[in-house]
């Protein structure tokens, strides 16, 4: 179930209706929402946009503020944030085969895309981007 809730706006209304058009196109999508719920902040300081997003325990919520203390953040610009979604993955993480995977890897390198908590979170970030990804 995705749930957006009062005041999201903008990133966040685009982030919930991806989600929602890939887990109606593709049923696999759902058993992601299934895991345990983890806490995740999504902030694009270039457009002073940022939301908190409760991914699990069925549902995929959307909040109009980041959490205080988040398990999960991803930091990057409104352009990067949005070419996530198109970035073929590869056992739901960028495909370094590609120009768009590499692309994408290049930015976490140089901090141009910050993913805090990955290490303990991994796989919580690749549910986000399963879930996220329109690419083929």
């Amino acid at each position: 179930m995705i749930v957006v809730d009062p005041g999201v706006e903008g990133l966040g209304l685009m982030l919930a209706e991806l989600v929602r058009a890939n887990v109606e196109r593709n049923p696999r999508c759902r058993a992601l929402l299934r895991a345990p719920a983890r806490s995740i902040n999504v902030r694009a300081p270039d457009a002073e946009v940022e939301v908190g997003i409760v991914l699990g325990g069925g549902r995929f919520r959307v909040l109009p503020a980041a959490h205080a203390r988040a398990d999960l953040e991803v930091i990057t610009d409104s352009g990067t944030l949005m070419s996530l979604s198109s970035t073929p993955l590869r056992f739901g993480l960028p495909d370094l085969m590609t120009m768009e995977g590499r692309a994408v890897t290049k930015k976490m390198l140089t901090g141009e895309l910050k993913v805090r908590g990955i290490v303990p979170n991994l796989g919580t970030l690749i549910r986000l981007q399963k879930l996220l990804s329109v690419a083929p």
